[in-house]
């Protein structure tokens, strides 16, 4: 199991900058990625709120982006004030 911290540069930024768009930071959350043998699967929990949430993350899908979207919709709540 990976953390954050050991995803490629490019999913660890995607994922930060999503975190700002929103007012959030990264460290509001817990990452890491499940993956298995055919099937790469990446969890994310706001402890904040309890949510967690898994992407899959295939050679065509991007987890970051399915990940702003939810933040999009307020999956994981609001941003702090």
């Amino acid at each position: 199991m990976a953390t954050l911290e050991a995803f490629p540069t490019a999913e660890r930024d995607a994922f930060t900058s999503a975190c700002r768009r929103y007012g959030l930071i990264a460290a509001d959350f817990s990452v890491w990625d499940m993956t298995e043998k055919q099937v790469r699967l990446v969890s994310v929990l706001r402890p904040e709120t309890g949510t967690l949430m898994h992407y899959a993350a295939g050679s065509r899908d991007s987890w970051s982006t399915k990940f702003e979207h939810d933040l999009a919709i307020r999956v994981f709540g609001d941003a702090p004030e």
